[in-house]
């Protein structure tokens, strides 16, 4: 297994240990109120969260951000719902110090949580808006490869890229099975508070995905690979605790199609065979090649 011992299965997902095992399984998350005017944004880890945040962020000025330090960001929905204090003392102070009740409206979050365990009934019920991100599973498992290599100093990760495709190919992974993840959300896509949008698309045609004319160019050219790469203090996890200095794992290259420079022919053709194969099932939208 490419993680270490300690996490667990809840609802037929994994998850890491720093999620509560009890919250989850008594369905914590239901309690969190949602205002009418909040904004969600969630995605399988490593399929263009931050790239999405920092693009929200350039369209709209008047969020209501979490401020810590010099800090400012969404809300982390799992953060004050469903973690335990395995960050220490960075997710100690944001959660014993910010009331998001408090934060002013619209407020902006985002989560990586299954559609199943997140309270989508409140997300419709109270106009909330939602945004889910899709990206091919073969970048996304790159992605999370050399995400795990840095984070919390490598503990969970070997740092082996075979052990690590396997361990995604049979669901040991943080947050898997990438199928059923993808497609539970998915089917959250008749709402009419649910918006869909993939990595490929905002790679090829940023300006066309967040269509707003006057603020094209200001979006575009200040959320480029290289401009959220240098504006590192957005992501107040870039603690020495966390990452190594001069890390930042969050934005790495951005690219569509690095899983060609990882996989062997023989990695692609059985992760075809247990992956790709399912993929057009949930959704002919999703990138897969």
């Amino acid at each position: 297994m490419a993680h270490r011992e300690g996490v667990f299965t809840a609802d037929g997902y994994v998850f890491a240990r720093h999620y509560d095992r009890k919250k989850l399984e008594s369905r914590a998350a239901d309690k969190f109120k949602f205002k009418p005017n909040d904004v969600v944004l969630a995605s399988f880890p490593k399929s263009g969260t931050m790239w999405l945040i920092e693009v929200m962020k350039a369209m709209y000025n008047d969020w209501g951000l979490l401020k810590v330090d010099k800090t400012e960001s969404p809300t982390w929905f799992e953060e004050h719902t469903l973690f335990t204090r395995y960050f220490g003392s960075i997710c100690q102070h944001v959660v014993e110090t910010v009331n998001v009740d408090d934060l002013p409206s619209p407020r902006l979050f985002f989560t990586h949580l299954p559609a199943t365990i997140i309270p989508c009934h409140e997300l419709k019920d109270k106009g909330v808006k939602l945004i889910y991100i899709c990206r091919n599973p073969k970048d996304v498992v790159v992605s999370q490869y050399h995400f795990w290599k840095v984070f919390v100093n490598g503990a969970c990760s070997t740092g082996n890229w075979e052990q690590t495709l396997q361990s995604f190919e049979e669901s040991r992974l943080h947050l898997t099975p990438w199928v059923r993840h993808v497609g539970d959300w998915y089917q959250k896509g008749t709402e009419d508070n649910v918006l869909h949008v993939t990595y490929e698309e905002m790679q090829q045609d940023l300006p066309g995905v967040v269509n707003t004319k006057s603020q094209n160019e200001g979006v575009v050219s200040s959320t480029t690979v290289a401009a959220m790469r240098n504006q590192q203090f957005n992501f107040r996890f870039l603690d020495e605790e966390i990452v190594p200095k001069g890390e930042n794992p969050f934005v790495r290259k951005g690219a569509v199609g690095d899983w060609k420079n990882h996989f062997t022919v023989a990695q692609s053709e059985r992760f075809d065979a247990i992956i790709g194969e399912k993929v057009k099932s949930i959704n002919r939208n999703i990138p897969y090649q």
